[in-house]
């Protein structure tokens, strides 16, 4: 779980990222509703013959009007309701007669007169009888003796729409009392099927305008159109109405309209920059609970080769002591080479034991250089003595090359944990051959150069072989064992040093070049050089 957790880390902050876009995505949307405008030329002219129409309609009826109105014979009630049951919207005719003549007024309905009641008869004022029934007063005046004048509409608001006609040579008047609504909705009809028909392009002439138009009858009831259902608003946004004698009609137009996506930048870029953010947050956040939990494993790994380590010189040292106790009778040169090789582990427990307690120092922040007057020739002396044996039995030739024996001011320990880091790195990988310690000073800067001539190191592998805990095979049971720390420590050292420690690209084998600020010490000074080894000058 613990070598997955850098990974669900990662997918959280990654999800809460694009959570973050897309809700900035979400916030930032803009739906905006624009109304594309249409040229009404078209729908100018199709209005005006549509007015036409309906006015021809109007003629029409007057002219079926005329007719009843005209029949010679008009004393008949049952025939006068036969003609006027053929006309629609008749619902009653009335004969009136003016001050000279014999004959009373006529009324006949056409049609079922309402619930309870009649419908209102029209009469001449001067000819008011007080009858108890509802009646229009008409002025003779208005509809007799009129010159050049034979008929004509009477609306008045409050009242049934009524059309008088007089008769010729006589001095009496036709009132027509008509149902305007079922005039207009046989007119509406008949549109209907005038527009079904085509009749002078009427349709052809909407699809033109480009729609949606319809053509809404005298009671709002749409009769026909072109160009699909409206969509928003709900009212139309061109009404072009016309007044007719039966009613009002209408030519209802919508503009299109289209949604347009935009979106807000301020609220985009800041979301974006956010889930931005929140992306390197994650990466930032992965990648170092990976190196966490990578250094985690190195040290226990690291604690396991310590173990290792440890316990190798620890089971040699008291080996060799067994037997030194038990050859320090019968062979006295057997006593000799067990101390030496007692000796030896120790050492070499002592600089496991140095380079854990400076790895220490380093990750506490506390690695500080010491510099003080020593001989670099004593402490590069003492550090090959320590190996002498160890690379005898090797088969590694030691050789030292060099005059730095004027005393300088360097950190003698520093110096000396460095050298023996790199020899032991020289006795742990080389299988024999020369070993070349080159010593100079170059302008107040002291060199060693430690070259072998081992199987040495990839060029890839040049910068890895200084990280911690980092080695080119890192099983502990494989040809040489090692805590990974000796190089890293040693560039460390250098690093505290003010110096540098890197590694050279020789024809054969390994060379690493180790570059320190040494001044020349004057004076009467005491020369250190290191540990047990140190010697006063």
């Amino acid at each position: 779980m613990a070598n997955r957790l850098p990974q669900l880390t990662l997918a959280l902050l990654l999800a809460v990222a694009a959570c973050v876009v897309l809700g900035g995505a979400w916030l930032a949307h803009r739906a905006e509703t624009v109304r594309i405008w249409r040229d009404r030329t078209p729908l100018r002219d199709f209005a005006s013959t549509l007015e036409q129409e309906v006015r021809r309609l109007e003629s029409l009826y007057e002219t079926h009007l005329r007719e009843i109105a005209s029949a010679p014979d008009l004393g008949s009630p049952e025939l006068l309701r036969t003609r006027s049951e053929r006309i629609v919207g008749i619902r009653q005719l009335s004969v009136l007669h003016g001050e000279v003549g014999n004959r009373g007024d006529l009324h006949v309905m056409a049609m079922k007169p309402p619930a309870g009641g009649r419908w209102p008869e029209p009469t001449l004022q001067e000819k008011q009888t007080g009858l108890p029934r509802p009646t229009i007063h008409l002025m003779e005046r208005e509809v007799l003796n009129r010159d050049g004048e034979r008929s004509g509409w009477i609306d008045r608001p409050g009242q049934a729409l009524l059309h008088w006609r007089q008769r010729e040579h006589e001095n009496a008047v036709v009132i027509f009392l008509l149902d305007r609504a079922e005039v207009a909705a046989v007119i509406d009809d008949w549109i209907r099927v005038w527009l079904a028909s085509g009749a002078s392009g009427t349709l052809e002439a909407l699809a033109v305008a480009g729609g949606p138009d319809r053509i809404l009858g005298a009671g709002g009831a749409a009769l026909g159109g072109a160009g699909g259902d409206p969509s928003v608003p709900e009212q139309p946004d061109f009404l072009l109405p016309f007044r007719a004698r039966f009613g009002t009609w209408q030519l209802a137009s919508w503009d299109r309209y289209t949604t347009r996506a935009s979106y807000h930048a301020p609220t985009l870029t800041a979301a974006g920059a956010l889930g931005v953010l929140t992306t390197l947050l994650a990466v930032g956040v992965f990648l170092q609970q990976r190196r966490v939990s990578a250094l985690a494993a190195q040290r226990v790994s690291f604690v396991n080769r310590v173990s290792h380590e440890l316990r190798t010189p620890l089971t040699n040292i008291l080996l060799n002591l067994d037997l030194v106790e038990e050859a320090v009778a019968r062979i006295p040169g057997e006593t000799t080479r067990r101390l030496t090789l007692v000796q030896e582990e120790t050492r070499r427990l002592g600089r496991l034991i140095d380079n854990v307690l400076t790895f220490s120092r380093h990750d506490r922040g506390k690695l500080r250089a010491e510099p003080r007057a020593c001989v670099p020739a004593s402490v590069v002396r003492a550090i090959t003595e320590q190996f002498a044996a160890s690379f005898s039995r090797r088969g590694l030739e030691l050789v030292c090359a060099g005059d730095v024996t004027a005393p300088c001011s360097v950190d003698a320990d520093a110096l000396a944990q460095i050298l023996a880091n790199l020899l032991s790195n020289v006795e742990k990988y080389v299988p024999g051959g020369a070993v070349e310690i080159r010593s100079e000073y170059r302008r107040e800067e002291l060199v060693i150069v430690v070259a072998d001539h081992g199987p040495g190191i990839a060029a890839r592998d040049t910068e890895r072989i200084f990280r911690p805990f980092e080695r080119l095979g890192s099983r502990v049971n494989e040809g040489a064992s090692g805590t990974g720390l000796g190089l890293a420590i040693a560039r460390d050292l250098a690093a505290s040093m003010g110096g540098t420690l890197s590694l050279l690209s020789p024809a054969k084998g390994a060379a690493f070049e180790l570059r320190v600020p040494a001044p020349r010490a004057t004076g009467p000074q005491v020369i250190s050089v290191v540990g047990p080894f140190a010697k006063t000058a």
